[in-house]
């Protein structure tokens, strides 16, 4: 009878309290523990004040995934551009332009032109002419005027160099022209030109205008 009692007197304070707070019954006589109904709106409460800061959350991850898969995306197109073989620039002179402008300063044989985007944009172009003797002729890759010339005599190589190249099949510019236009350095190398074009590197032989890339 007293545990029966208990369970009415309980059962009625739940109705009271809108049917809301919880009832537990020990299996002894001692009287059972509830939750009372300030207690519970409180719990709410706090779930409630917790539901934004979780869906902030949420928002800031998806926009997290998404920069994320936009970085890599450009790191893809960046890598497919490179493996394409992306091209510096050369200004309104090509390297055959640049070339000619050179040897029509300094008769002899070129032996490489290289684009130089180091400050003042220009071509610098080698040139043999018998010897050891090298001259440097630097293009204004703008204007293909003249900027500077330098001539070393006693350059490493250059009379090894001179021989190879001196009467080959394939010159400096036809080995330029076998690969692009666009290109930002030729020179003779281990017996062969060595051709960029950007971040790609090709060979030309001497005895034929034909590149391959390399790598």
């Amino acid at each position: 009878m007293k545990r029966n009692a208990v369970i009415a007197a309980l059962t009625a304070v739940a109705v009271i309290g809108g049917g809301a707070a919880a009832v537990a019954v020990s299996s002894g006589d001692d009287a059972a523990a509830t939750a009372s109904p300030a207690d519970r709106v409180s719990l709410v409460a706090e779930q409630d004040s917790a539901a934004p800061a979780d869906r902030d959350d949420d928002r800031d991850d998806d926009r997290d995934d998404r920069d994320d898969r936009r970085d890599d995306d450009k790191d893809d197109q960046d890598d497919r551009r490179d493996d394409k073989g992306a091209a510096a620039d050369p200004g309104n002179v090509t390297v055959a332009q640049a070339i000619a402008a050179a040897l029509n300063h300094t008769s002899g044989t070129v032996l490489s032109a290289d684009l130089d985007d180091d400050g003042d944009r220009r071509w610098e172009v080698e040139i043999a002419t018998g010897g050891s003797t090298v001259h440097e002729i630097d293009v204004d890759s703008a204007t293909g005027k003249i900027v500077r010339t330098e001539t070393d005599r006693d350059e490493d190589d250059a009379a090894a160099e001179l021989k190879a190249v001196k009467g080959a099949k394939v010159s400096a510019r036809d080995a330029a022209a076998a690969v692009d236009s666009t290109v930002t350095s030729v020179e003779f190398d281990d017996g062969r030109w060595e051709v960029e074009v950007g971040e790609a590197d090709w060979t030309v032989p001497l005895d034929t205008p034909r590149a391959s890339r390399e790598g």
